[in-house]
């Protein structure tokens, strides 16, 4: 089992294929599984890393909650890609994960080729409503454990509508969210999530980031939508794909389009 220990942690990663580096950063309670089209798609023509973030499928679930915050995601992946020998990479993320790939190339542009952002800023419009939802995600994970997680997660429009694609989907995303451990998850809601800054405060580390960048979102992801066309705004010569009809996980629920999105990006 590929294991790195990093950052006071040990994470779990899986790397396939060979030619230049592509790093790709899950959302919250995904896990690296909800990559799997990505790496089919892509190894063939880069080495593509995925990885389960702190708190999440194999690697570590530290019991303090203070093992966890933005800092520590940002420094996890900074620190993975040092463990692996990757001087440079281009890097790719979606929501959380989209959150924690942007501040690595705010803090570290050194060290990242391109940037993908997907279906990322969730809370920066209505921070008290997301800080709601996201401390009830944690409340159901302390007191009913994963599973009744994983039912209240599936009935939220973050999921909801990939899972409505169809019997195939739904227990592919449902069993992406139930490989984790309650306390990583339940610690990652309240330190990460509801802590991290609002997109709209990193204005001007944004209008001064020279990574070159893609922005994708789905059509239907009003939590998003707006924060993309901001970061499109923003971003010097940011690269904007809004995929029509689609929601927050556009990776899975459109993978072609998303797929081609990326291919036509990547160098």
């Amino acid at each position: 089992m590929p294991l790195a220990l990093v950052n006071g942690s040990t994470l779990y990663y899986e790397a396939q294929g060979s030619g230049s580096p592509l790093m790709l950063v899950h959302g919250f309670a995904c896990g690296l599984r909800m990559w799997d089209p990505q790496v089919a798609a892509f190894s063939a023509r880069y080495r593509v890393v995925t990885y389960d973030l702190r708190g999440h499928g194999w690697s570590d679930a530290p019991e303090a909650a203070s093992a966890y915050s933005q800092v520590h995601s940002v420094e996890d992946l900074r620190g993975l890609l040092l463990h692996l020998g990757i001087a440079r990479a281009a890097i790719g993320g979606l929501s959380m994960g989209g959150n924690v790939a942007l501040h690595l190339a705010i803090a570290h542009p050194e060290i990242v080729s391109a940037l993908v952002i997907a279906d990322t800023g969730a809370g920066s419009d209505d921070p008290a409503g997301w800080t709601g939802a996201v401390l009830a995600f944690a409340k159901t994970l302390e007191h009913g454990g994963v599973e009744a997680f994983a039912d209240q997660a599936m009935a939220n429009p973050l999921f909801a509508r990939y899972a409505a694609q169809g019997p195939e989907a739904a227990r592919f995303i449902r069993s992406c969210l139930m490989t984790h451990r309650a306390r990583g998850l339940a610690h990652t809601a309240r330190e990460v999530l509801t802590k991290r800054p609002s997109i709209y405060s990193l204005e001007p580390a944004l209008r001064a980031l020279r990574v070159p960048t893609l922005l994708i979102v789905g059509e239907r992801d009003e939590p998003c939508v707006p924060v993309h066309r901001f970061m499109a705004e923003t971003i010097p010569s940011a690269q904007h794909v809004v995929i029509p009809g689609i929601g927050h996980l556009t990776n899975l629920e459109a993978t072609d389009a998303f797929n081609a999105a990326l291919r036509t990006f990547l160098p």
